[in-house]
């Protein structure tokens, strides 16, 4: 079969691989759809280690192909959603709530629930072999197209998350760094919590324009603006929840700083480097706020009830997608991807 194999820094080939087959627990799907994630452009800079001969990628959508011993209630040819997370289901961190942390059938393992692409075999490919099967495989609703449901499986997941985590209530207020996928994702999660009051912030015109049409109520492009005063302004003294999205010193520090005391940080991006915390924007850590970080949430529960949200018409990202290419041309994907060329938000990427 065809795959995208991470051949080291800044190499990436579609390679002729074997196909994979079925273990016990396990399921092989026939991708229809995936598309491509910050993190895979963190993986090809060689910023987030994978050992090379790795096919890589971890969103997608596909039908079963072939189900291994154990794996029961699903049939060869159904549609399913896979998460970019895939927890075990059995380990003491899955079991306390934790399945992004899977300890894969034991304790706790930092990031242990993101396999695919990390440290077994991705997605972006003609099949994928998943682990766990029995506890990952959301049927999608037959009304419901690949292109609908396709983002659930990592950013959306991830971007509703900033908004759990941050713990929005009704009425509150609340300010997203970043407006790229996972940013839009965040602002369409805040409003869905309740908030009265969604900033978003970028820096992107073409960026702003879609946080707006997906329902930030104000957007602050801060190349033009003191965008910490004008949260401030906006909010009457600081906000209720910041979403942090992109992973970068001026991000993290600016999202602390526009928060009232007593709010909370949501930081949903992947830090490389040093991070530091301002003092002052921390009330010397007696201001009572909050930071919380999140990585994306996994497994068949989680997907089907995104799937509900979408089949309820109370969200629509297929708006994300602004260019598409076959498997063939993923390095051009890629580098489109990557450099931010022609406007692109999401790319979709069909076998």
């Amino acid at each position: 079969m065809k795959a995208t194999v991470f051949q080291g820094p800044q190499k990436l080939g579609v390679e002729e691989v074997e196909r994979p087959k079925a273990g016990v627990g396990e399921a092989i799907i026939r991708v229809t759809l995936t598309t491509i994630c910050g993190t895979d452009v963190h993986i090809l800079r060689g910023e987030y280690p994978v050992k090379p001969g790795l096919t890589v990628g971890h969103e997608m959508v596909g039908v079963i192909d072939e189900l291994g011993p154990g794996v029961t209630g699903y049939q060869v040819g159904q549609r399913v959603l896979v998460g970019a997370i895939t927890p075990c289901g059995q380990c003491r961190g899955c079991l306390s709530g934790h399945g992004s942390q899977c300890g894969h059938g034991e304790g706790l393992e930092a990031l242990g629930g993101w396999r695919l692409g990390n440290t077994m075999n991705g997605v972006q490919a003609e099949y994928v072999r998943v682990p766990f099967a029995q506890a990952n495989l959301a049927p999608i609703p037959d009304e419901l197209k690949d292109e609908q449901v396709l983002l659930l499986a990592d950013i959306a997941s991830t971007g509703f998350s900033g908004a759990e985590s941050g713990g929005v209530r009704i009425g509150d207020a609340v300010v997203v760094f970043a407006q790229g996928p996972i940013g839009l994702c965040a602002t369409v999660g805040a409003r869905l919590m309740g908030a009265s009051l969604v900033i978003g912030v970028d820096g992107d015109e073409a960026r702003l324009a879609m946080a707006r049409k997906l329902g930030a109520d104000v957007a602050l492009d801060f190349r033009n603006q003191d965008v910490v005063a004008e949260v401030k302004r906006l909010t009457g003294g600081g906000a209720d929840v910041a979403i942090e999205a992109l992973g970068t010193q001026q991000t993290f520090e600016s999202a602390l700083r526009t928060l009232n005391p007593g709010g909370t940080l949501s930081s949903l991006g992947v830090y490389s480097g040093k991070l530091q915390m301002p003092y002052d924007a921390f009330a010397a850590g007696l201001g009572d706020h909050r930071i919380v970080t999140t990585l994306c949430p996994g497994g068949k529960e989680r997907m089907r009830r995104l799937m509900e949200v979408v089949r309820a018409k109370r969200v629509d990202l297929t708006p994300l997608f602004t260019h598409r290419f076959q498997l063939k041309d993923i390095r051009e994907a890629y580098e489109l991807f990557s450099q931010r060329k022609d406007g692109v938000l999401k790319v979709a990427i069909r076998p």
